[in-house]
């Protein structure tokens, strides 16, 4: 499905599962509604769109190791699921999402939607914080597919 954001940028689409975008769109009503503002800043991502963006890591810190502590390689992202997303409110560079009372709104009612941080301080993946990434959990088939992850087996 996708979804169109004019929120905060030039008019743009991303695309999420049917189950995850509904329940987007959902929570950021019920955000609105208490005035608070939340803009998608991606969300699908083909391998080319994030090899792409792996080289351009690597290109910046020197190794792909390094890399991959901030940006996944390209075949392990969790946007090729389909099921994640990345937030912000809009007025904010999307790395200081945390900065916002819309990452605190989220950390208190995402779940209600059927979302939770992918990568949270201190994850059991050794990834970066990385407050704006939010996954999609709350269908049987999203749930099953990051089961292993939420478990810390990979």
């Amino acid at each position: 499905m996708a979804l169109q954001d004019e929120s905060y940028m030039a008019p743009r689409f991303e695309f999420l599962h049917r189950e995850a975008a509904f329940s987007l769109i959902k929570m950021v009503a019920a955000a609105q509604t208490q005035g608070i503002q939340i803009a998608v800043v991606s969300g699908y991502r083909d391998f080319a769109t994030q090899a792409s963006l792996f080289q351009n890591r690597v290109g910046d810190l020197g190794s792909e190791a390094e890399a991959a502590k901030s940006v996944a390689p390209p075949g392990y992202s969790e946007h090729h699921t389909g099921y994640a997303v990345d937030l912000t409110d809009g007025a904010h560079d999307f790395r200081d999402f945390d900065q916002t009372p819309a990452f605190q709104w989220m950390v208190a009612h995402a779940h209600e939607y059927g979302f939770e941080l992918s990568f949270p301080p201190n994850n059991l993946q050794g990834v970066d914080y990385e407050p704006w990434h939010w996954r999609f959990v709350g269908s049987p088939e999203a749930a099953g597919l990051f089961e292993a992850v939420r478990e810390g087996q990979l």
